[in-house]
């Protein structure tokens, strides 16, 4: 337990970088921009390591159409990993940080 938790900092803290470079690189706003940036990561990665839900669906719903098969529905099953959790942790981590700079 203690093994995932580090890892999920450091890839917090690594996903920091990456876009903080990135706002050297590209003029951005590095504490305007951050939480979006994390929040896109995290769907990104959910919607990329799932099977099944929404957009299964509808390439099913086309493949059915086009091949005149019925095909079945599968549930949507996720296998997220550490880049996920560091992202998800960046993302709350930036959202507090906007919070506190805004207010």
């Amino acid at each position: 337990m203690k093994k995932i938790i580090l890892k999920s900092i450091v890839t917090a803290i690594i996903i920091s970088l990456i876009v903080l470079t990135a706002s050297f690189i590209v003029p951005f706003s590095y504490s305007n921009w951050s939480f979006f940036i994390g929040l896109g990561i995290s769907i990104i990665l959910y919607l990329s390591n799932s099977s099944g839900g929404i957009l299964s669906s509808y390439a099913d719903a086309n493949l059915s159409e086009a091949t005149w098969k019925i095909e079945n529905n599968n549930e949507q099953k996720v296998n997220v990993g550490i880049v996920f959790y560091g992202s998800v942790l960046y993302t709350v981590i930036s959202f507090i940080s906007m919070l506190i700079m805004y207010y």
